[in-house]
């Protein structure tokens, strides 16, 4: 018994010296150490250029100012003049460029009433893609404060003969949202989302680690490490051989989840990137038996890795190609860490997996084949 730990033992030591893995490991802090940088810097994914009419009536002014506060995601930049804000689109300092007009509560007064707007507002965009009408929303909703006032005073006025209606009373100064995770208890504070995609970044990585460690095991066997390791369980042995890689790399991993700011619930971490690691495992084990060879799991490597990364929620979740991304390890850990209904999933994928493995060990027996 002594012998087999110190023989695991001396797993750890020879993965430390391999460069390819230290390597690897250097490659996740360089990137942790880049995406807290850029999300210190401006990290903005669009800017708009914000010009008012001269003679700017205070609904004008209003407007121009509450568009010009910072923003995470959007970055205003504010001009003189018209041709200012144009000229930035024009040359690419700005996405595009709204021109709050100087009578904007006659605009807002003739929308309220319902009738044809005689100077709307002026919007001059390089590419009215999708963000665009984002943005478009924001613009909207700045008014929408402006036309609901005029909206409310009217009717008080009319209907209610309140002159002095108070609107400004009316409004509670509260924030309505609160975003949880599924079956989290209190709302949890949301990641910048420069460093948001870090979690599925490590998923990625925890899989070139199976993979990696599949290749060496598959060279340690040509060289004839095994000669004097033997043991009735040359799968039991191998799947020890590449755990111990694929349990320093979780470890690593979850450094680089605390360090990047995107851990959550540390009890909830720990067992699911460790069922992740078991499970990346038995996949590597597969790969290994169907691919024998090093050069070839190398070649490889890309297209299991680019399907991960497309089809897991890494950037975005392509809930149409649902059967895909059941047979994608990294789908079910990214969905497990925020709702538990994936757990179950989880803990099924790897049972299956296990299942081939011991499928394919039988039939070897059966049939005759060396380990």
């Amino acid at each position: 018994m002594k012998l087999k730990l110190k023989r695991y033992l001396l797993l750890h030591k020879r993965l430390i010296r391999r460069k390819s893995y230290i390597c690897m490991t250097l490659s996740i802090f360089l990137l942790i150490l880049v995406l807290r940088g850029i999300a210190t810097q401006d990290s903005s994914i669009t800017s708009v250029a914000i010009a008012k009419e001269e003679g700017a009536d205070e609904i004008s002014r209003k407007v121009y100012e509450s568009l010009s506060s910072p923003n995470v995601l959007i970055r205003y930049i504010r001009y003189d003049t018209e041709k200012e804000a144009i000229d930035a689109v024009a040359e690419g300092k700005a996405d595009e460029a709204w021109i709050i007009p100087a009578d904007l509560s006659e605009l807002i007064a003739e929308f309220a009433e319902h009738k044809s707007v005689s100077k709307p507002i002026k919007i001059y965009a390089r590419d009215p893609n999708v963000l665009h009408f984002f943005l478009r929303e924001i613009l909207e909703a700045q008014l929408y404060k402006h036309i609901g006032k005029l909206i409310y005073t009217d009717f008080a006025e009319k209907k209610l003969g309140k002159a002095t209606a108070d609107y400004e009373a009316h409004i509670p100064d509260v924030n309505i949202f609160r975003i949880y995770d599924i079956g989290a208890e209190e709302p949890e504070e949301q990641p910048d989302y420069v460093t948001a995609p870090l979690r599925g970044f490590m998923a990625l990585w925890l899989i070139i680690s199976a993979i990696a460690s599949a290749m060496y095991y598959i060279s340690d066997e040509r060289k004839g490490l095994f000669i004097y390791w033997k043991t009735k369980s040359p799968a039991v042995r191998e799947f020890l051989y590449i755990f111990v890689v694929m349990f320093d790399s979780a470890v690593i991993a979850l450094l680089g989840l605390f360090l990047g700011g995107v851990m959550t619930d540390i009890r909830c971490e720990v067992p699911l990137i460790l069922l992740y690691a078991v499970t990346l495992t038995l996949l590597a084990m597969i790969f290994r038996r169907i691919m024998r060879n090093e050069k070839i799991l190398g070649v490889f490597t890309p297209v299991i890795i680019t399907m991960a990364a497309t089809f897991s929620p890494v950037f975005m979740d392509l809930r149409a190609f649902w059967y895909i991304q059941k047979i994608i390890p990294s789908y079910h850990y990214l969905e497990s860490v925020f709702d538990p209904y994936y757990r179950t999933g989880m803990i099924v994928y790897c049972i299956s997996l296990l299942g081939i493995v011991i499928l394919i060990e039988g039939f070897k027996k059966i049939l005759g084949f060396k380990h």
